[in-house]
């Protein structure tokens, strides 16, 4: 009854945890951030046009986002509180794994251990293809894990189901998934499961969900393999072989190096190996090594075969179950409940004081650089302007917002209702809109001024003579007066056959 007790009682600490973390990184944003952050911007204007597959990724995080986006009276909040969602499956994923062979004071440390990487706190505000993935990671592994010890299909089903949000959330999922594979076919406790019917349950429910969008990317020539072809390219050099992944290893390093140092508190400044694990012990220390190890070996293989680059935040979701690797592969010289409590208390005090700091740059980072923050760029002052530049040519709502993606994403998302964007003006970019679209129901292009070079902009407006230059539009810094006014581009397309409703004050020239 005592050990029920304490178990219940360190359940409920765990869920303290967890929930203030969700809360405090939550509301930073809400409570600090004039606009949202660049990823987000992207994912919902990408997912007001519900598609199977967005040129730079695949779908599910787009579709969240705009699915979410009318739950506050900003569209912008409900995606900080999703983020911190999937970050919360994570540390529910490691308390369910490490609790199953271990005291719970150990599985709550496993958790809160992961404050200590920027991975997990401060780089999940956002919500990112990465952030979506760290949720789908944690309830991949933990649904696998069950259906490989508890033998049940409903949790084979549920692997395949997060195998696939995983892969339609980014394709490095694919990482984790040929990590497991070989550990299922690999170890002698889990090969006699391919015998049972549960793992061609998960593959066919993998499968199937992930179909639509394997389809989508036939359809579209594979354009978001050629975008992830195109981030990791690098110059031909035979030394890329080399430094590309030493320099991954590097930053992942300096990425954990909290993680590491913070986990000595339990096992102790010189680390051994544990040689007194029962059967179920090892199974568990072997999955976890295969969790982690696994994807890590795969992206480093990879990338001294073909001198690829390969972007440190690939490596998030690589290292969730780390400190729960390390707890069951060495020896534990302190796991007592008022070591690992403390080491909880620090870690919880920590993530407070990132999210303090988090916020002060967001308040004062304008005024400090003297330009606009991402996430206090004017956007609900530039979606104003744009809407009321159009009201001279139309009375109808903006049909498409073309141009440069930032300031067009910021208009469309910033307005009461939704306007297709229209990025670079670039048909693969957007198949739901095109050239045609833009000339003959009207819209409008924006550019960032003097980032965007002019004979982009005149390449752009040569498609479209009815084009009407404006004069630029021009919002000061208010948190920083003294420095000049942000500047952007624009020009008004007018719906064919449509006329000005009023004077245009704002016409600098037309073509």
């Amino acid at each position: 009854m005592e050990a029920e007790t304490s178990s219940s009682n360190w359940t409920r600490w765990f869920w303290l945890f967890a929930l203030l973390h969700v809360a405090v990184w939550s509301l930073t944003p809400i409570l600090t951030a004039a606009n949202g952050p660049l990823d987000t911007i992207e994912m919902l204007y990408w997912g007001q046009q519900w598609e199977w597959g967005y040129y730079k990724h695949p779908p599910l995080p787009a579709w969240i986002a705009a699915g979410t986006s009318g739950l506050f009276h900003d569209p912008v909040w409900a995606t900080y509180v999703v983020a911190q969602l999937c970050v919360l499956a994570c540390f529910w994923a490691i308390w369910k794994i490490v609790g199953d062979r271990n005291r719970p004071w150990v599985a709550l440390v496993s958790v809160a251990l992961l404050e200590a990487s920027a991975f997990y706190n401060f780089t999940t505000f956002e919500l990112s293809n990465t952030t979506l993935r760290l949720g789908t990671t944690g309830l991949t592994v933990l649904f696998l894990y069950w259906a490989i010890t508890r033998e049940r299909l409903v949790y084979w089903a549920a692997a395949g189901l997060f195998v696939a949000l995983g892969l339609l959330s980014r394709y490095d999922h694919s990482l984790l998934v040929l990590s497991l594979l070989a550990f299922a076919v690999i170890h002698p406790q889990v090969r006699p499961l391919w015998k049972t019917p549960g793992p061609y349950v998960l593959i066919g429910v993998a499968v199937l969900l992930f179909a639509p969008h394997a389809w989508w990317m036939v359809e579209n020539d594979f354009i978001t393999l050629k975008y992830v072809q195109a981030r990791t390219h690098t110059e031909p050099n035979v030394w890329n072989h080399l430094t590309m992944p030493v320099k991954f290893l590097g930053e992942q390093l300096g990425a954990i190096s909290g993680m590491l140092i913070g986990s000595m508190a339990v096992l102790g400044l010189f680390w051994k190996w544990r040689s007194d694990l029962s059967a179920e012990d090892r199974l568990t220390r072997d999955y976890l090594l295969a969790v982690v190890a696994g994807p890590l070996a795969i992206a480093v293989l990879a990338s001294v075969l073909t001198g690829g680059n390969i972007r440190s935040m690939l490596g998030a979701p690589m290292w969730l179950f780390l400190p729960a690797a390390l707890f069951m592969c060495f020896e534990r010289r302190r796991e007592d409940p008022v070591t690992c409590g403390r080491l909880v208390a620090a870690c919880g005090a920590l993530s407070i004081v990132l999210a303090l700091i988090i916020g002060v740059r967001n308040t004062v980072g304008t005024a400090m650089r003297g330009k606009h923050l991402r996430v206090d760029y004017p956007g609900h002052a530039v979606a104003a302007e744009v809407k009321q530049r159009w009201s001279h040519y139309s009375e109808d709502p903006i049909p498409v917002i073309g141009g440069s993606w930032w300031p067009a994403g910021n208009a469309s998302i910033y307005t009461e209702y939704q306007i297709a964007v229209y990025p670079e003006c670039n048909p693969a970019f957007a198949p739901w809109t095109n050239d045609q679209a833009l000339t003959e129901k009207g819209g409008v292009i924006v550019w960032e001024l003097p980032e965007v070079q002019p004979e982009v902009v005149d390449q752009w407006l040569q498609r479209f003579p009815g084009a009407i230059i404006q004069k630029p539009i021009e919002i000061a810094h208010v948190k920083a007066p003294d420095q000049p006014a942000l500047q952007i581009g624009i020009a008004i397309i007018p719906p064919a056959g449509g006329v000005a409703t009023e004077s245009t004050p704002n016409v600098a020239s037309s073509k």
